[in-house]
């Protein structure tokens, strides 16, 4: 019986840990998309000066960095270079772009506007107190909010083109 209850037991912990694993899955053509809309905003932003003589372009996930660095790495910006990392909550912000992902979200809440850091994220509402730019699927696309008041508290600016095709997101702190 003792037998019989710990194969019950361990089977339901197997189950539930690969359950858990899936739910941090990464779909990787979602994430290729979200890397040609990062390429466009960085194209259309224009920031005051630069972290370095590279174009340093952060993620929190290391595989979302892997993906974005097998699309983007042949791009130039400003005539530098892109370079990729994935950085931790705790690790200074030697960035031009921070992408913070919705598996770590919770950890960067209201990051205070850093001059010239374009950060975008992935979490519904974010985009009101913490990112610019924050992505979000509407009738199976992806689409994407601004938040102009953190742009400018930044000392960034994106093209008004750009901004026509965004949903305009306010400061206001909205749950998520």
């Amino acid at each position: 019986m003792s037998r019989l209850l710990l194969s019950f037991f361990l089977l339901l912990f197997t189950a539930s840990y690969s359950m858990g694993a899936k739910a941090i899955e990464i779909n990787e053509r979602e994430y290729q998309i979200k890397a040609a809309f990062i390429a466009n905003f960085i194209r259309y932003t224009r920031w005051e000066s630069f972290a370095n003589r590279h174009f340093q372009v952060c993620s929190t996930n290391e595989k979302i960095n892997d993906i974005f660095l097998k699309k983007l790495a042949k791009e130039t910006w400003f005539n530098l270079t892109p370079h990729f990392k994935v950085v931790k909550k705790t690790t200074s912000l030697n960035c031009d772009v921070l992408f913070i992902d919705r598996f770590v979200a919770g950890q960067w809440l209201n990051i205070l506007p850093s001059k010239n850091i374009l950060i975008i994220s992935e979490t519904r509402g974010y985009a009101s107190h913490t990112s610019h730019i924050n992505f979000f699927f509407a009738d199976n696309k992806l689409r994407f909010d601004i938040n102009p008041l953190r742009l400018q508290l930044s000392e960034l600016s994106i093209n008004a083109s750009l901004l026509r095709l965004a949903r305009i997101t306010s400061s206001q702190r909205t749950a998520l």
